[in-house]
Parts: structure tokens; sequence; C-alpha cells
């Protein structure tokens, strides 16, 4: 049985009602997440005009029309905070020569102020910050951010999608096992449905 609570946005929410403590172990969790390769993005937001940056996995594709992107972050890291604040901010897409990047914004505890030399010019339309080598940048404005225990989930509208210097011929950065990579084609293109 589930309840549906409407939320300050006028979306509904549905509540599953049975209780958490029915979940795999944790540590079975995490080890089969490990095995789940997923591209590597930046989220980027300014703080004090500052930009912002923070390497995230848990990015998705939402929905095509609308164009939104689903991602998850910790609900007590500056990041969210941002996030909420400004209700807007951008998703860099690391090509594999990114890795440098991605890990020292995804060192835990750390300040996460993206270097001057990793930058564009801000995005035209929400001036979020640009990841010059990134694949793609794109800016999001958020439609709708879901509490779900110590993360936030975001859902957000695609504003703009802008290839990025990055995108000549370099492959996407990945994650897998807790390792970073590049993604190779097996085969043909085939479509996921």
């Amino acid at each position: 049985m589930t309840q549906m609570v409407p939320d300050k946005r006028n979306a509904l929410l549905w509540q599953g009602t049975g209780p958490v403590s029915d979940s795999v172990a944790a540590e079975d969790f995490r080890a089969s997440m490990r095995k789940l390769a997923c591209g590597v993005v930046v989220v980027t937001t300014l703080t004090d005009g500052r930009p912002w940056g923070v390497t995230l996995s848990s990015v998705s594709s939402f929905s095509a029309d609308p164009a939104r992107i689903s991602l998850s972050v910790g609900k007590n890291t500056a990041t969210a905070q941002f996030i909420v604040e400004q209700e807007k901010f951008g998703v860099a897409i690391l090509s594999a020569e990114d890795e440098a990047l991605a890990r020292s914004l995804a060192a835990p505890g750390q300040p996460k102020f993206i270097p001057d030399e990793q930058l564009d010019r801000p995005s035209a339309e929400l001036g979020v910050p640009v990841i010059a080598q990134a694949l793609y940048n794109l800016e999001c404005r958020v439609a709708y951010i879901v509490e779900a225990i110590d993360h936030l989930l975001v859902i957000a509208d695609v504003i703009t999608a802008r290839i990025g210097a990055g995108a000549t011929g370099v492959g996407p950065l990945t994650f897998y096992d807790s390792t970073f990579g590049s993604f190779t084609a097996a085969h043909s293109k085939g479509n996921l449905t």
C-alpha cells in the first residue's frame, strides 16, 4: 500500500509503507552496485560567485520530451545546498581525458572549487559553470526535489545541451568497480527499451 503526499510544488510523492529493514545488507548492495558501469559527470554550481563542482555517477536521462535528467546527491553536502538555493546547475559529461578533474572533485571532505584552467565561459542561459574539455555541458533548472533518507533526488529540466571541446574522438569517462576507465564499443549501436 502506498500513500500520496503533496509536496510544496504540487507534485505527488508515492511513499511505500513497507519497513526499510527488509532491504539487502549494505555491504551486499555496495558490492552489487560496484558492478554497474556508469558514466561520470561533474555537477557545477556557484558559491559566492566561484565555480564549484562535484563528481557524480548517479546521473541519468529521465525523459526526452520534455528533456529531463535525474541525479542524487547527499542531502547534507554543500552541493545539495547550492542546488536547493539556486534551483539551477550544470552537468558536464566527462571525457576519458578528464580523470584527474573527476578525482579532484570526488575527494570527500575537500573543497570542490573548479580550477580556472578547467573552465570555459559560463553558460548562456543560466550562467552555470562550464567545463571546457567535457564531451557535453548541460544547463539544468530544478523541476522537483525529493528527500529520500540521506539523499536528495533531483529531477531537472535540461535547458541547453552544448557540445564540449572534449568531444573530438575521445570516449566518455566511466566508473566500474571503484575504478575510472573508458568506454570501448563491443559491436554495433543498439537501443534499450
